[in-house]
């Protein structure tokens, strides 16, 4: 007898878009190139992994019958999301190792393999830490802490994410040794003592992939994996091993002036000041002579862009200067109207925030360039 079971397209293509995923990377096993379908009560479960990244998806179903089978991941995927919107058919055939996957004036055949040489995904204990956090604002906080990681292969640890969680708080950390972002979440964890969780970036950027922005995820880990749970989706990780810096050291403790810019405003003068930049050349000169910023790049062979813009706070004049890349990435990914900068004087670090956000705080250090001679301004 066969089985045939009836699900939304909009659901299936959602969870199959986030499992995808785990088959973008080459593996040496075949099976991690399929997707492991189970049905059973009323449900379908979605499993997917590349033996680094795990995700397991709950979907419901009409109709009844219980399988475990492996799909040819690729075309599958592909197929649902060519399929127009309204209620997908998956019908077994009895005796078969075929899948056909209906909708209204079309029809897919799909091969199967026995869904028993599917490895078994890590899967926390009850016994495990756990933190609950706003998914949304957990979100916003990779988005921001992200930030300055690093994109050298040779150095693994500054490629991912260090979750830092005390008592009082959730931090998202990133650095590449040149500049320094921190998310911070005031959140009652619960825990006794501080937990510091080295991530692969990649699997944080996927959160953005989960379908849902409300509601709460679930956080829980053990020496060697992060677990990340919402209804009717999870995902695991594996943790990168090694030493994280002890990104407190740089955080700036007094930073008695400020200057307030506006975002876009900022943003714009400094993406045309920066047409002529290259791979040598990327560092922006900033002149702060109240109530102007003059926003100057020389190039030492393409001669000079600049722009001006007003500001507010420090009257006093001073100069700074930049990698114009780690300016231009903050204030694309920045929320809010206006960015403040605090800082001591023009050679020590300082930090660039914004005033819009509400629920979480966030800084981004850079330490200026020093320039030897005067700009052509």
């Amino acid at each position: 007898m066969s089985i045939q079971i009836q699900v939304s397209k909009d659901r299936l293509d959602r969870a199959l878009g986030i499992l995808k995923h785990a088959l973008d990377r080459r593996v040496t096993l075949p099976i991690l190139q399929h997707v492991l379908l189970l049905l059973k009560q009323g449900e379908m479960v979605l499993r997917a992994t590349d033996m680094e990244l795990a995700f397991d998806a709950t979907l419901p179903v009409e109709g009844a019958g219980d399988l475990v089978v492996a799909i040819p991941g690729k075309k599958f995927i592909e197929t649902v999301k060519a399929y127009p919107e309204g209620v997908l058919t998956l019908e077994w055939p009895e005796n078969t190792n075929r899948l056909w996957l209906r909708t209204k004036g079309y029809n897919s055949e799909h091969n199967l393999q026995p869904g028993e040489g599917f490895p078994e995904l890590p899967a926390p204990s009850e016994s495990l830490p756990s933190i609950e956090l706003p998914l949304a604002l957990f979100k916003q906080a990779i988005q921001l802490g992200s930030l300055a990681g690093s994109r050298d292969a040779t150095k693994p640890t500054l490629l991912a994410i260090l979750l830092h969680f005390s008592k009082t708080f959730v931090r998202v950390v990133s650095t590449d040794g040149f500049r320094l972002a921190v998310a911070e979440i005031q959140h009652p964890t619960g825990l006794a003592e501080d937990v510091r969780l080295i991530v692969p970036k990649r699997a944080l950027d996927l959160l953005h992939s989960f379908p849902s922005q409300d509601g709460e995820i679930k956080l829980q880990w053990d020496s060697t994996s992060l677990f990340m749970t919402q209804p009717g989706l999870k995902m695991s990780t594996r943790l990168v091993t090694g030493n994280y810096p002890a990104y407190e050291k740089v955080l700036p403790a007094e930073l008695p002036k400020r200057v307030i810019l506006d975002r876009e405003d900022f943003l714009r003068t400094l993406r045309i000041a920066g047409l002529k930049k290259d791979d040598y050349n990327k560092n922006v000169r900033l002149f702060f002579e109240f109530p102007n910023l003059k926003v100057v790049f020389q190039h030492p062979d393409e001669g000079v862009n600049q722009g001006t813009l007003s500001f507010s706070g420090e009257e006093a004049p001073f100069e700074l200067a930049f990698n114009i890349d780690y300016l231009t990435e903050l204030l694309e990914r920045l929320p809010g109207e206006e960015v403040v900068y605090q800082f001591k004087d023009e050679v020590g670090q300082g930090i660039f925030m914004s005033p819009s956000l509400e629920d979480l705080s966030f800084r981004y250090i850079l330490m200026p360039v020093r320039f030897a001679s005067p700009a052509n301004v």
